[in-house]
């Protein structure tokens, strides 16, 4: 493959089909891209890096 993974967006991934690299690269999410809204554990895996926000739960007993 000519194209450096490093350099790669996740969206690029996609596109090119690297389901493996994606699921490296976002195992404990911490950023979301306003872009194309994919999760990836730091910003740099994205085009348009924006904080996930924790859910909150549900929960009447919390």
């Amino acid at each position: 493959m000519t194209d450096n993974l490093d350099q790669l967006k996740m969206c690029e991934l996609r596109a090119k089909g690297l389901m493996e690299e994606i699921d490296q690269r976002s195992t404990n999410p911490t950023v979301v891209c306003g872009k194309c809204g994919a999760k990836a554990d730091a910003p740099e895996h994205l085009h348009n890096p924006r904080p996930l926000m924790k859910k909150k739960l549900d929960n009447f007993w919390n």
